[in-house]
């Protein structure tokens, strides 16, 4: 697809979306808080396979608030009918400084944390806007040296592994995903034609005995460490392959937010954290700051996504010793601009707030 159709596509999808809108809403400090959303629908170049399916296209919500003249952005993956309607009248009195009031309203009325996540990132999006600078360094994150992002390869024949190993000889980290099926020689493979860094997430496919041997394998090529190689549940099933594999084990669906990295200390190495899993940018930085305390590292990571949400989390990657941040890079109509990755490097933007813009210029300023 060229550069101007995807161009265009994206702006048809958007503006053509069914929106709904909540009216005003009395908001401390400035008036009323307006808040709209929106569906969003991107393709993906190539589709990505792993052991939950084939993806295609991203399909996600996006939350729009707008608040003295300023619009903040923020996005909910996986959103059910209804939820984010039924969301809006919990915004009464939001600011975005008056964040922590408005989260804790969310988490106390049981809203799920993917769509508590579209509500925080708008209003941090807001929240930097309003101080003109960009969220990194509101938070007291800049300067500090970035390291360099994972792509994640899906699963698929060794043939279109070695293609896709070429292709991305120059990439610094490769992420592979592995099924169920795979006993870990699938790295061999990848070893073959690549000679950086490799990671492998198991994607909750084994039984913990299972999993050490996988790691076994893996250990031979070179891999640094095995993101969620049991599926999620008991810490202990972790603990077991923590104790044995020769390689770090890095907990992804096991860690859902700050109240499970200290029973997570002693069962894995660090936790990956994403914005759609704890509930937004406030309790992911949480998280990490609790997780270092407790002796473990972190992983920041995303779904794949528009740069929108890859955006929010980059935000706080200064906090992270791995990253994963690749959600968007595949994405052919994507109405959102924000990261650029060069081989693997973070070129954060520059913009307050999240430094995102739309593409759609019918959602206000951005």
């Amino acid at each position: 697809m060229s550069t101007s159709t995807a161009t265009s596509t994206a702006r048809s999808t958007v503006r053509s979306a069914s929106r709904s809108t909540s009216g005003p809403v009395n908001g401390p400090a400035g008036g009323p808080v307006k808040a709209e959303h929106h569906t969003l629908r991107a393709a993906l170049a190539e589709p990505f396979s792993s052991n939950t399916g084939l993806t295609t296209h991203v399909h996600q919500q996006v939350l729009v608030l707008h608040w003295e003249g300023l619009t903040g952005y923020g996005t909910a993956l996986a959103a059910r009918p209804g939820e984010l309607d039924a969301c809006l009248p919990l915004l009464t009195d939001a600011s975005p400084l008056a964040l922590a009031r408005t989260l804790g309203r969310l988490h106390a009325a049981g809203i799920r944390p993917a769509v508590v996540s579209a509500v925080d990132m708008a209003l941090h999006d807001l929240l930097g806007k309003r101080a003109g600078l960009p969220l990194h360094a509101l938070l007291g994150l800049a300067g500090q040296p970035l390291a360099p992002t994972a792509l994640s390869i899906g699963a698929g024949s060794d043939e279109e592994l070695i293609r896709r190993g070429r292709a991305l000889a120059h990439w610094p980290v490769l992420k592979l995903k592995l099924t169920p099926e795979d006993d870990g020689s699938r790295a061999g493979v990848l070893r073959e034609v690549y000679d950086g860094r490799i990671w492998v997430d198991g994607n909750g496919s084994w039984t913990p005995e299972r999993a050490v041997e996988v790691a076994r394998e893996l250990d031979r090529h070179g891999v640094e460490l095995l993101e969620q190689p049991v599926p999620p549940g008991p810490a202990d099933r972790l603990r077991h392959v923590h104790e044995n594999a020769p390689l770090p084990v890095v907990a992804d669906e096991d860690c859902t937010g700050p109240e499970d990295v200290l029973r997570l200390r002693g069962c894995a190495s660090a936790v990956n954290i994403k914005l759609t899993k704890c509930g937004g940018l406030r309790r992911a930085h949480e998280t990490a700051t609790l997780a270092r305390r407790a002796g473990l590292k972190v992983m920041l990571g995303c779904k794949t996504e528009s740069a929108l949400g890859v955006t929010a989390m980059a935000q706080l990657a200064p906090l992270a010793d791995h990253l994963d941040l690749d959600g968007h890079v595949d994405l052919t109509d994507d109405p959102f601009r924000g990261l650029r990755i060069d081989q693997g490097t973070l070129l954060m933007p520059d913009g307050p707030g999240l430094g995102v813009t739309a593409t759609d210029t019918t959602d206000g300023e951005s």
